[in-house]
């Protein structure tokens, strides 16, 4: 075991991103413009300078805005470095991050390399969006440093990130990596480790079900997508998966079909996309075309699905229950989260108050029943029409 360190928190500086791609970048100018010293880590120039070039575009999008002057980002870009080499970028850091593909043994060995080459003080972090902290943490010879840092896409205009606490990660470091939250001006929210942690478990039914639907070919992605962008949400569920990456769906959906239930393993549709590589945004084409340096597909608002985009709300309320039920998270941080990771105006809880918890329960046996898929049954709670009682004995708060 390494012996431990105490961290002076006045000289918490440089941080090491470690993936230079979506997330990574985005994460990477999160940490600059929170005043930080940032390295950003991938395998060859070409990945770190594509990152680089996005963080810098970023930027002057901002100085356009008027958001930080040119003074402030000649700053920015002077306390930022690229690297390929992964042993001298970690030496002087506080802070690990890790961001590449969902892919548990990738991330393993990269975390056997931190643990070599940062820091004895250093915090190592996953930006994971679904798998075991705990698992990932036990490969170190610091498990109490090892935590969860679950940034949602964009991470620029993410308003909350999930802080995960594997079995052996201690207070302190829940502490420090709660401060470098605050500091970059998101809520932090507080997650048991556990498949999926509170978001994306909670978003795991929803996302299922219309993976299923896209296979039947039940609706025009795009006439859904219109339905949701006419009901004034940022963005439809296709287009999301797009957005998120095909392939950070279809490992996703693989790790919690091994971890949560069978029920989750991927669609034939995700699956033939990965296979030719159409990922979405990413690659320029996946369940949409998508324009050039990643502009947002046109969707044709004039023509609708006559979908009631409820039944996903109801799916998540459902997921949001188990999620209470097993201490995942507390009341107070499901709400927060759903509202500020996916943009709803209210929390699933808020929600369900003004529900029929018969009409609930007989939606949810329905969708199980014509898609042979149990995750999708009514929890107990809603069965026995108990939930609302349950609900009301909390003693968190349910603003935002």
């Amino acid at each position: 075991m390494n012996e431990r360190t105490n961290v002076n928190t006045e000289n918490l500086k440089k941080v090491s991103v470690i993936g230079a791609g979506h997330m990574g970048h985005g994460i990477a100018e999160v940490a600059l413009l929170s005043n930080y010293f940032v390295s950003l880590v991938d395998i060859s120039e070409e990945r770190v300078n594509k990152g680089k070039a996005l963080i810098d575009w970023s930027l002057k999008e901002l100085m356009k805005k008027s958001k930080i002057t040119e003074k402030r980002y000649k700053d920015i870009l002077n306390n930022f470095e690229t690297s390929t080499d992964l042993e001298n970028a970690i030496k002087n850091t506080f802070l690990c991050i890790e961001a590449v593909p969902e892919k548990l043994e990738l991330k393993k060995n990269i975390f056997k390399k931190l643990d070599k080459f940062s820091p004895k003080h250093a915090i190592l972090a996953s930006n994971t969006s679904t798998m075991s902290i705990t698992e990932i943490a036990n490969i170190t010879q610091r498990p109490e440093k090892v935590v969860g840092l679950h940034f949602p896409p964009p991470p620029v205009l993410a308003k909350a990130v999930e802080i995960v606490k594997g079995e052996k990660t201690s207070s302190e470091t829940i502490n420090l990596i709660t401060r470098f939250v605050k500091d970059s001006n998101k809520i932090p929210i507080i997650s048991k480790d556990s498949p999926g942690f509170i978001c994306n478990r909670i978003m795991a039914p929803s996302i299922l079900l219309i993976q299923l639907m896209l296979d039947q070919k039940e609706y025009s992605p795009m006439k859904i997508d219109a339905a949701a962008l006419n009901k004034k949400m940022i963005m439809g569920p296709y287009e999301l998966l797009d957005y998120m990456g095909l392939d950070v769906v279809y490992d996703s959906s693989l790790y919690l079909a091994k971890t949560l239930s069978p029920d989750y393993y991927p669609t034939h549709t995700i699956k033939k996309f990965v296979e030719e590589n159409k990922l979405g945004r990413k690659t320029g084409e996946g369940i949409y075309k998508w324009g050039p340096g990643g502009k947002r597909p046109d969707i044709d608002l004039s023509d609708p699905a006559e979908f009631d985009l409820l039944d996903l709300t109801r799916l998540q309320i459902n997921e949001a229950v188990k999620v209470l039920e097993e201490g995942v998270g507390t009341m107070n941080d499901i709400e927060i989260g759903m509202k500020l990771f996916y943009h709803n105006q209210r929390g699933p809880f808020e929600i369900v108050k003004k529900m029929n918890l018969n009409d609930l329960t007989v939606f949810l046996d329905k969708i199980s029943n014509k898609y042979g898929k149990e995750v999708f049954c009514a929890h107990k709670w809603i069965r026995d029409n108990t939930l609302l009682e349950r609900i009301s004995n909390k003693d968190e708060r349910l603003d935002s």
